[in-house]
């Protein structure tokens, strides 16, 4: 019975991949319906209403075009000036413009490094992004698996601070996969362990 559950346990986690990907695709096409059938309440045509959704789509695409190769869009700047000019939504759509400008990288002040700290223990090493440096001190990003825009914003000395040479995009991949995908683990083991050598020598027991 032992076995039994064992193997029943190890299967099980061997498809959750697929199960995520299918709740994922379940969740966009529910989404993608639930707009069909809301436009067609206007237009009252399934032929219409599949072009507007396929001119929305060919807008996505374009406003991706624009901004990978001008790295802006008139239409986001329209956007962009209109909302700014609206008072009780200007401050919400601005820290949210700033949030997705900071991860992306398109922020001048977003994510500059990934480093390694010591949280909320010694010990204890977590990834976290810097967000900001001034005068001795950081401000740092930790995020929570397996959402990397979850977490906490601590300010801390750079002292403590332990350097990387992890990409925005990688330590993502490790926060998300919830360590399962190890990345540059031979770099990390052996920082972290090179660390607390040094901490044993400075404080001998």
């Amino acid at each position: 019975m032992k076995n039994l559950m064992r193997y029943l346990f190890v299967g099980a986690l061997s498809l959750m991949p697929v199960v995520l990907v299918v709740i994922f695709l379940k969740m966009l096409a529910e989404l993608g319906i639930t707009a069909f059938f809301r436009i067609s309440d206007f237009t009252h045509s399934n032929e219409v209403t599949g072009m507007f959704i396929l001119v929305g789509l060919l807008v996505f695409v374009f406003l991706g075009y624009s901004i990978e190769k001008y790295g802006k869009s008139f239409i986001i700047s329209a956007i962009d000036k209109v909302f700014e000019n609206v008072p009780a939504v200007r401050s919400i759509y601005g820290v949210m413009k700033k949030l997705t400008q900071m991860f992306s990288g398109k922020e001048e002040n977003g994510v500059k490094e990934v480093v390694l700290l010591e949280y909320p223990k010694e010990g204890i090493w977590v990834p976290a992004y810097v967000i900001n440096k001034h005068a001795g001190v950081s401000v740092l990003f930790i995020p929570t698996s397996p959402i990397p825009t979850s977490g906490y914003t601590v300010i801390v000395k750079n002292e403590i601070l332990v350097k990387t040479s992890l990409s925005l995009q990688e330590a993502s991949t490790f926060i998300i996969s919830m360590g399962a995908d190890f990345v540059k683990k031979e770099e990390i083991t052996e920082t972290i362990l090179r660390q607390e050598a040094r901490a044993k020598q400075s404080h001998p027991s």
